[in-house]
């Protein structure tokens, strides 16, 4: 096929898929300033050159292999460099896609950027994305209890929306518990993108967003095992395969996969859960990419999610503390059923040195099924608790694209890299909720056992249809001159909305929306000499909201601006890269209670988070790696109906530090060896919007050690053992409550996890850059 015929064909793709219906709503110098267009394409990859048969005469001190202390321009585009979607060695990521939908340094990014790369996932055995995020500035975590369906992430003092390789994950709209999840086992890197955002990602909240991205096939064959056993008999097995296909490594595929059996902190709770992840790129040409991945995951649990009232947990109780395991549902009712399965697909061409067309493609399915109780506070007595049980039968499914033409020129003295894009999403929804109140119970002495009304018995509180269709388009123009880098992005969203009601809320009937707006971002970043880049940004949100006032009026889309400015710091010649940034966010008709009928929301209200965030992160030597991080936030309601002006933003944490570091010897009696450390200390947040609820502050500790037994004897290369403690002291704490003492939750004690992995072949990933 000529160029012309693959212009033309992608014209029609781009305009078959975005019809909107109708019906509906170290490098050894720093990188460069200069943006070089790109060289004329290279030849095809050759077969990657397999590791020869390893001598069994090895020595001990030789048995494993020594990382090289290679330093790698950035600009090099051969084989072991950082790519944005790609493979980071070490805690440090160089570049990332997330801020700008290309392939950029993140020293060049005029907006803070954290990412969290698998290696620390793996150092800090982190099952869930939540856990992968402990020790990131901004970040506010563990709302819903230590073992939660819901992976809730606030940044900057508001709800993050999450994406997978950068298309949003499905919510249905009318309980939110058909929630799509990301498996940390599965992806590459976790990056948080703070600040609004929705110049180029179109409905996001003004504090950041969350985008997974996921493993994608190698050039270079590895084959990864893991089984993992310990605390709360927890027993877990997992692998991750993939390479070449075929001799000329047109065909790459990727396997990655796992199995856990385990209990929970919480008597007669499971957290059990099956996940497969299968992926292949087929590569006809060197400027031409085409990669499927598909996911598939099952949860059936027994048990669930369970609130504490807060007297004997957050506040004294004089019949004492409420154990950490009491469980206060019905054994062999309570359950979870959970299916989520998602396919799609990545394609990239470059049609010559300065146009190149990336589209993104996905449909997520998610079906939940779950009968939970929930407390519902205690008596006078101070011990017996009211329940009710709860049913939500409830699902979603989305159709997300993305297609991305980028242009990369000069014009004099200005290396321009351009993107227009026009983006797609497609969303229904379905949800069926109902409750009754069941028998109360003795939080000191249970007796269970009580009568459970069936579901079909009950009338439903919420019954929803929805559907939701969202098209944007957006230009973005990255402009170098010296060393100057300013980026200018506008986007244009239109957003339909159309959501059936038969039940109680919201009212029965029919609510249509049809919302628009222009958002977008301004930033500059200036790079010295010496590895110092100053940044600042001005950008706009916006966000549709879901539901109605009490007269029916649908909700109008919250807005948001805001500023940030900031430092980035990569001393010359080492991995390590310090981020400072001082930010002030305002968000507008933001809900807040009816004052006629507190089971209806208005839109009054305003809120204006603002706060100074510092991250240290890197490779300090070939042994040492570590992470360090603080926070201070002040967000508060500047506007409301309730009398809440002035008071914080709840379940939102107002200051944060934590330290990681681990330590691996390569030489001497304890080759082999590696050892990491962290402390976390989580400040107060309230719990209530009336800040009458003070969740207090904690620290907890985590410790790992591990041993790689090939320096032990060379036929054991590719066997490590690592041994995990989380909550290290086993420090009991409340880690939020939600407007009422009834509703706190309790958060995750000591958990202790002995992991044994076999690897060989492995890809080694981009070599350290040292000093």
């Amino acid at each position: 096929m000529n160029s012309k015929s693959v212009c033309l064909a992608t014209v029609s793709i781009v305009a078959l898929s975005v019809a909107l219906p109708n019906e509906g709503h170290a490098q050894s110098e720093l990188p460069t300033v200069t943006v070089v267009a790109p060289q004329s394409k290279p030849a095809r990859r050759a077969k990657p050159v397999r590791h020869a048969a390893r001598s069994s005469q090895t020595s001990r001190r030789a048995a494993a292999p020594v990382q090289r202390q290679v330093v790698v321009p950035q600009e090099n585009a051969g084989a072991g460099v950082e790519r944005a979607n790609g493979p980071v060695r070490g805690y440090l990521a160089t570049r990332s896609g997330t801020g700008t939908k290309t392939d950029t340094p993140i020293l060049e990014t005029p907006q803070t950027i954290s990412v969290v790369p698998k290696d620390q996932i793996a150092d800090q055995a982190a099952s869930t994305m939540p856990q992968a995020l402990r020790y990131t500035p901004g970040v506010s975590l563990d709302a819903y209890s230590a073992n939660s369906k819901f992976d809730p992430v606030y940044v900057r003092g508001f709800l993050a929306e999450q994406f997978l390789d950068g298309l949003k994950l499905p919510v249905d709209p009318g309980v939110q518990w058909a929630a799509a999840r990301a498996e940390p086992y599965n992806l590459e890197r976790i990056e948080v993108l703070k600040g609004p955002s929705s110049g180029l990602y179109g409905q996001t909240n003004p504090g950041g967003f969350i985008n997974m991205v996921s493993k994608l096939p190698t050039e270079t064959p590895h084959y990864n095992f893991e089984g993992q056993f310990g605390s709360f008999n927890r027993f877990q097995g997992a692998f991750d395969i993939g390479g070449p296909i075929d001799k000329e490594g047109q065909f790459l595929y990727r396997l990655v996969g796992l199995a856990r059996q385990s209990d929970t902190q919480i008597n007669y709770q499971q957290d059990n859960k099956l996940f497969i992840a299968p992926s292949l790129t087929w590569r006809p040409t060197s400027d031409t990419k085409f990669t499927v991945l598909g996911s598939y995951h099952n949860i059936d649990n027994k048990g669930y999610q369970q609130y504490v009232p807060g007297q004997g947990t957050l506040l004294p109780n004089p019949n004492g503390s409420i154990p950490y395991s009491r469980y206060f549902g019905e054994p062999g009712v309570d359950r979870i059923k959970d299916e989520q399965g998602m396919v799609g697909y990545e394609f990239e061409h470059r049609f010559n040195n300065v146009f190149q067309f990336r589209q993104n493609f996905r449909y997520t399915d998610v079906n939940t099924d779950a009968t939970a109780f929930r407390s519902e506070g205690l008596r006078a007595d101070l011990r017996t608790l009211n329940r009710s049980m709860n049913y939500v039968l409830s699902s979603s499914n989305n159709i997300a694209l993305d297609n991305q033409l980028q242009a990369d020129f000069a014009i004099g003295p200005f290396q321009h890299k351009v993107l227009f894009g026009v983006d797609y999403l497609h969303l229904r929804g379905n949800a069926d909720y109902r409750f009754a109140g069941i028998a109360p119970i003795d939080v000191y002495n249970p007796v269970y056992g009580a009568a459970i009304p069936p579901a079909s018995s009950l009338t439903p509180f919420i019954h929803t249809d929805a559907k939701q269709d969202r098209l944007g388009e957006y230009i973005q123009d990255q402009i170098k001159i010296d060393r100057f880098t300013l980026s200018l992005t506008g986007r244009h969203d239109q957003a339909r909305a159309d959501l059936i009601s038969s039940a109680f809320y919201p009212a029965p009937g029919v609510y249509h929306t049809d919302d628009s707006a222009f958002t977008g971002r301004a930033g500059l970043s200036y790079l010295f000499d010496f590895g110092l880049a100053p940044f600042a940004n001005y950008s706009t949100s916006f966000m549709p909201l879901s539901g109605t006032d009490r007269a029916g009026r649908p909700f109008k889309p919250t807005t948001g601006e805001g500023w940030e400015a900031g430092v980035k710091y990569q001393p010359f010649g080492w991995n390590l890269l310090l981020t400072a940034a001082y930010y002030d966010f305002t968000q507008q008709n933001v809900l807040t209670t009816d004052p006629v009928n507190p089971l209806f929301s208005v839109q009054t209200g305003a809120v204006r988070s603002k706060g100074f965030e510092f991250e240290a992160r890197g490779n300090v030597t070939r042994e040492f790696q570590i992470i360090g991080s603080y926070a201070y936030l002040d967000p508060r309601v500047i506007a409301s109906n309730t009398g809440t002006v002035g008071k914080y933003v709840p379940n939102v944490a107002l200051s944060q530090a934590a330290l990681w570091a681990k330590y691996n010897w390569f030489d001497g009696d304890l080759a082999g060896l590696g050892v990491g450390a962290g402390v976390r200390y989580v400040g107060n947040l309230w719990g209530d919007s009336a800040n009458t609820i003070d969740v207090t502050a904690y620290t907890l500790f985590d410790a790992m050690v591990s041993y790689d037994f090939g320096y032990l004897r060379p036929d054991m290369r590719g066997w490590k053992a690592q041994l995990n403690a989380s909550n290290l002291f086993d420090k009991s704490y409340v880690s939020n409550c939600f407007g009422s003492l009834a509703y706190c939750t309790y958060g995750q004690g000591r958990t202790v996890l002995l992991s044994l992995k076999y690897a060989w072949n492995a890809d080694p990933g981009p070599p350290l850059i040292t000093k």
